[in-house]
């Protein structure tokens, strides 16, 4: 995003430059064309005339050249408007009818304005460099505008071979900004565009008009100068060229200067957006592999619940582990489900172990047996609580059964005098124990029952032998006799069988 910003800087900064470069070129032909028109005033339209045209000329054009580098650079174009009545003194200039301070001061106050808005160009741009090297040409222009009107200054002077009225004021005025302003482009500008300067703006031309002017100064308003107003004119013209050559040079290093930090921006930005696709590609490439890991991650961690919900639905004996061991939020998570899953497997074996013992102790009771605990220790609170209870419930109905089978072997030894202690009992317990308590109470009675029975029994008894005895007594008497009836039967019947055997002889 910097970088981007710096080419948008860049860009605007060769704007300026190429606004700046404009009105440079716009100044230095206005000053041309303000010092033919004053040569062609002063003269009364002798000289320059052939000249006036074609600089003309290149005012229009590079009056236009603003006007279209102003579109392209979007830039405020009302710089003309002081232009905008160019056709009009020029048609005066043509007839004679303006004099040649009006013509000066016209030209001088256009050029002025755009040495204005020059001078406003620099604070504008980002960039140092090219802000500086734009700072030391508004130095250079104002040199150079300086010299122009120590020109038609000094032209007027050498003509005149004095100064009248304040023209040498003027002069001193506008030799100090000249020189004024050579130093601060001297600070100002790059080193190349220095020794470029230095390198041109020497030699003979620039020699005679240091000394002309050194004259001028050192004459004053006493006058006498002895020299040759068209030498002057011309040298002075053509140190003046001189200096437009520097601001040539000046504005070809500038544009230079901005063309290669914008194509440096542009590799730069290119660089960046190599660099950019780079990341991007890695970003994606780096996104897939982190969605891959973290699908299957998911996937391992989806499994591994699956077939723990499995394992709790009773539909599996284990649940699998998690096998992730990635050093990431999934690993850490899987290795926390894991844990988990492990306790809640080894809890829920244990309940299952509670419940396997609980149903082997159930079938004990169902079997017969009370003195029996369930003695597996179950995970879970609530089983631990019902384990308790359970075992409470047994130690409870074992105690009470026991007790219930403790009276009955007393009953058993003919003791029933014993009683079970119902206590606070309830329910069928308490109806257990007092059937017990009843049995005893009923076989109480039916004991005193049958002792009274049996004493009653044996007073009856005791008539009854003597019945018996006397009864036996009397049987004994009378078997004795049927003793001796019967023997007296058996003679009678052994009589008898004689007495047919011998019948039976007689009759044979």
């Amino acid at each position: 995003m910097e970088t981007l910003n710096v080419k948008e800087n860049l860009k605007i900064t060769k704007n300026r430059i190429l606004e700046a470069e404009v009105l440079a070129t716009a100044i230095h032909f206005v000053q041309i064309e303000r010092g033919l028109s004053v040569g062609f005033v002063v003269s009364n339209g002798k000289n320059n005339s052939d000249k006036l045209l074609s600089i003309r000329q290149k005012v229009d054009s590079a009056l236009e050249d603003i006007k279209k580098v102003y579109a392209s650079t979007h830039g405020d174009t009302s710089v003309l408007n002081s232009l905008s009545d160019l056709s009009e003194k020029r048609a005066s200039v043509d007839s004679l009818s303006i004099n040649a301070p009006d013509t000066n001061a016209y030209f001088t106050k256009n050029i002025k304005t755009f040495l204005d808005v020059a001078l406003i160009i620099p604070p504008l741009i980002d960039d140092k460099d090219g802000r500086n090297i734009i700072q030391a040409y508004t130095h250079l222009a104002t040199s150079k505008e300086a010299l122009g009107q120590i020109r038609a200054n000094l032209n007027g002077a050498f003509s005149k071979n004095s100064f009248v009225e304040d023209t040498f004021f003027k002069f001193g005025g506008s030799l100090g900004a000249y020189n004024v302003n050579l130093g601060k482009f001297d600070v100002l500008a790059s080193d190349k565009v220095k020794r470029f300067y230095r390198d041109t703006y020497k030699g003979e031309s620039v020699d005679k008009i240091t000394a002309m002017m050194d004259i001028a100064r050192s004459k004053g308003m006493s006058g006498g100068f002895g020299v040759e107003p068209s030498v002057w004119f011309n040298e002075a013209t053509t140190s003046i060229d001189l200096l437009r050559d520097i601001e040539l040079e000046l504005y070809k290093d500038v544009l230079k200067l901005a063309d290669l930090k914008i194509e440096k921006t542009n590799s730069d930005i290119a660089v960046l957006l190599l660099s950019l696709v780079i990341v991007l590609l890695l970003f994606f490439i780096s996104v897939i592999i982190i969605f891959k890991n973290i699908t299957d991650s998911i996937k391992n961690i989806q499994a591994g619940l699956f077939s723990f919900f499995t394992f709790l639905n009773q539909k599996t004996d284990k649940a699998e582990s998690i096998n992730l061991d990635s050093k990431d939020e999934f690993g850490q998570m899987a290795k926390v489900i894991n844990e988990n899953i492990s306790s809640i497997e080894k809890g829920l074996l244990a309940d299952a172990n509670t419940v396997a013992n609980a149903v082997e102790t159930a079938n004990k009771v169902k079997a017969g047996y009370l003195n029996v605990q369930i003695t597996v220790l179950p995970n879970n609170p609530q089983l631990v609580e019902l384990r308790n209870v359970l075992n409470e419930m047994l130690v409870g109905l074992n105690a009470n059964i026991e007790k219930s089978l403790n009276t009955l072997k007393i009953y058993a030894t003919n003791n029933f005098t014993s009683r079970a202690d119902k206590a606070s009992l309830e329910g069928e317990v308490a109806s257990l124990i007092d059937g017990i308590n009843n049995l005893g109470n009923e076989i109480s009675t039916m004991l005193s029952s049958s002792l009274t029975n049996g004493l009653d029994l044996q007073t009856e008894a005791s008539t009854l032998k003597q019945s018996v005895e006397l009864l036996l007594t009397s049987s004994n008497q009378q078997a004795a006799s049927l003793e001796e009836t019967a023997a007296a039967m058996e003679e009678m019947t052994s009589n008898v069988q004689n007495n047919v055997a011998k019948s039976n002889d007689m009759a044979l």
